[in-house]
């Protein structure tokens, strides 16, 4: 018994040592991290940047940009699982006030996290690290938003819809910072996250006001919310691609590598690690678990590509080269063996036990 727990506290320690830290060469370069962007989004440049640094003005000096990220995230959380109380399957229409919460969510989450910034460089508080809490916390907004969406349009009624959408956020939000370790400047589109939001926000209002039946009326004998959907994936493809040129052509390293001079390609890896064995554990399943609890495994998926999206951003702000592995994706290859292998494990326990592991890993 003492060998079993010695055993245990020892791979605890080397997991917190070889998973969890940073080595001094790490450190040193993350602290030499300059943030860069290039953004040419349209409403950033011609109205949300003057409503954000009037709004900026009310923060108090002594209110933590941190602390600003941190409440963005907690709103955004709290209206997202409010309104997935009434629609926990996205197939049942909520309250026409929790939609409306929902996009108020959106909307201060939304500020908060672009004021964030503004107010570290008016309390000349910017670190390195902010910007690594901050992108974090985007990593996991960006699934709670798409939730949004779901649960407006109900589109659970459709086997692999809410998969599509979700899985469509995660890759293009790790696609950008792909993007980023290989060219080191993070790029906003002209249609980017600020423009993506809006219409998030904008659907949820519509949703509110008309009901979950609006996105069912046709539109050339097609209903509203697959023309939305179809957009949107024009769109996503598009902007996916825009980052993939970059990948490919736009490599700072030596001979056009990374910012850590490793493989373009490297980040591929994590990438699929992170999505096929979601994409195969919803495929394969011969029950409806995973469609009665499509939050629940959205959550699970959003919690393994935030951290391997951090691990991406990590390895771009101290310019090191990317880990391949992380235990985080022990969690679906479990699921996707008990499947493989036939095993006796109730998939919707594995479900709970695997969601409670990845959050607990962050």
């Amino acid at each position: 018994m003492e060998y079993v727990k010695w055993s245990v506290c020892n791979a605890w320690e080397d997991y917190l040592e070889g998973d969890c830290q940073l080595r001094v060469a790490q450190m040193d370069r993350l602290r030499e991290h300059k943030y860069a962007s290039v953004d040419i989004s349209w409403l950033d440049e011609y109205c949300m940047k003057r409503f954000w640094e009037y709004v900026v003005q009310f923060y108090p000096m002594w209110v933590a940009p941190n602390v600003i990220t941190m409440s963005g995230f907690f709103i955004n959380l709290v209206t997202v699982l409010i309104l997935a109380c009434f629609s926990y399957d996205a197939k049942i229409a909520a309250s026409s006030w929790a939609y409306f919460q929902a996009a108020l969510g959106v909307f201060l989450y939304q500020t908060l996290d672009a004021t964030d910034g503004k107010q570290a460089r008016r309390t000349n508080s910017s670190s390195p690290l902010g910007e690594l809490f901050d992108h974090g916390c985007d990593a996991m907004s960006q699934v709670l938003v798409t939730l949004n969406i779901c649960y407006a349009m109900l589109l659970g009624q459709e086997r692999y819809v809410v998969l599509f959408v979700t899985v469509s956020s995660v890759v293009l939000f790790y696609c950008a910072h792909w993007s980023t370790y290989c060219t080191g400047r993070l790029k906003f589109a002209k249609f980017d996250v600020t423009e993506a939001q809006m219409a998030i926000l904008v659907i949820l209002l519509v949703t509110s006001i008309f009901g979950t039946s609006f996105w069912t009326k046709q539109f050339l004998h097609i209903s509203l919310k697959y023309v939305a959907i179809f957009i949107s994936s024009l769109m996503c493809i598009s902007q996916i691609s825009d980052y993939l040129v970059d990948v490919v052509t736009g490599g700072v390293g030596k001979n056009g590598s990374t910012v850590a001079d490793t493989s373009v390609l490297s980040p591929l890896i994590p990438l699929l690690m992170m999505i096929t064995p979601f994409c195969m554990i919803y495929s394969k399943s011969v029950t409806a678990v995973y469609d009665d609890h499509i939050t629940l495994f959205a959550l699970c998926l959003g919690a393994v590509s935030t951290k391997a999206t951090l691990r991406l951003i990590l390895a771009h702000m101290s310019r090191s080269e990317l880990a391949m592995w992380d235990w985080i994706y022990l969690s679906p290859l479990m699921m996707m063996l008990n499947q493989y292998y036939d095993l006796p494990l109730n998939e919707f326990y594995l479900l709970i036990c695997a969601t409670a592991i990845t959050h607990d890993t962050q």
